[in-house]
């Protein structure tokens, strides 16, 4: 049921390394970030005119990936796999631990990080996460000088500087410029309505990014490893059976790590370019006259 998305930095990546046009990357960004379907195609326009190759690379990945504006799911806030990133920086340390010593660290590094997560939220005072209230404190920086007509019940026409107009519905907590709807944090607009009609702003955020919500996420706590427990061998003829390793010879070298590519990434070569293949030592890209590995 869950929705997949590519991750833009990535993507931004893939398109420098093929297409070798850096301000092409900022355009896909926009793009990306776009709420609406509008502005969306003004920015991929931009793409289809400077590379058309580029253009149909990003057809090809799918609107729907990549393309806030066209996402399927709640996407919310978030275009990159930093979060993953970040916890894989984490784990740098304990990747070549033996299994069980990476589940221990594992296990005591999340026991760290959702006690400290729990007294933060024990310790807020506010109804939504400080993240949210930083983005709320800087939507209402936006939202200075906005004109507000009120139009009926909780909707309201906001015009920002451009004087391009808006309709915010506050009891829906939907803004036209589809920030609102998407995030669930309340855009520029609909801060500048909320302050007109004398509402906390707060009090618009979705349920799911409430103070609540937070401190239920790490109410439960992960408890220290007891004492190692000896498991009983059952009578059969199994549990007096010794499995010995095979016997097998470990390849000379450092062991390759692949990661796993993401939708919209391409091996090097694949696209038309010639991989050079050492015959010394089948690295790539060199040759047996410039290898410098060992034999």
């Amino acid at each position: 049921m869950a929705k997949h998305y590519a991750c833009i930095l990535h993507l931004q990546r893939n398109i420098v390394s093929m297409f070798k046009k850096k301000h092409l990357a900022s355009l896909v960004s926009k793009a990306a970030r776009a709420y609406r379907v509008s502005d969306f195609y003004k920015h991929f326009n931009e793409i289809k005119m400077i590379d058309i190759n580029c253009a149909d690379y990003l057809i090809r990945v799918g609107f729907e990936h990549w393309a806030r504006s066209h996402s399927a799911g709640k996407r919310y806030n978030l275009m990159t796999s930093n979060v993953a990133e970040s916890l894989n920086a984490a784990l740098a340390e304990a990747r070549e631990y033996p299994i069980v010593a990476l589940v221990e660290y594992i296990r005591g590094m999340l026991m760290r990080w959702f006690s400290v997560r729990r007294e933060s939220s024990a310790n807020c005072g506010g109804v939504v996460a400080p993240k949210v209230e930083e983005l709320i404190s800087r939507n209402f920086n936006v939202s200075t000088g906005f004109l507000v007509r009120h139009t009926s019940k909780a909707e309201f026409e906001v015009r920002g500087k451009e004087g391009v107009p808006f309709v915010v519905d506050l009891e829906a907590k939907t803004c036209s410029c589809l920030e609102f709807d998407m995030i669930r944090i309340p855009c520029g607009h609909a801060v500048a309505a909320a302050i007109h009609s004398n509402r906390r702003v707060d009090e618009l955020v979705g349920e799911e990014l409430s103070r609540n919500n937070w401190a239920a996420a790490y109410s439960l706590s992960i408890n220290p490893a007891g004492d190692e427990v000896v498991p009983t061998p059952e009578d059969d003829t199994l549990a007096s059976l010794l499995l010995a390793p095979p016997n097998t010879r470990r390849p000379p070298g450092r062991p390759k790590k692949i990661r796993i590519l993401s939708r919209g990434e391409f091996k090097r070569g694949v696209l038309g370019r010639k991989v050079r293949t050492c015959k010394r030592c089948g690295g790539k890209d060199h040759n047996r006259a410039t290898c410098k590995n060992p034999i």
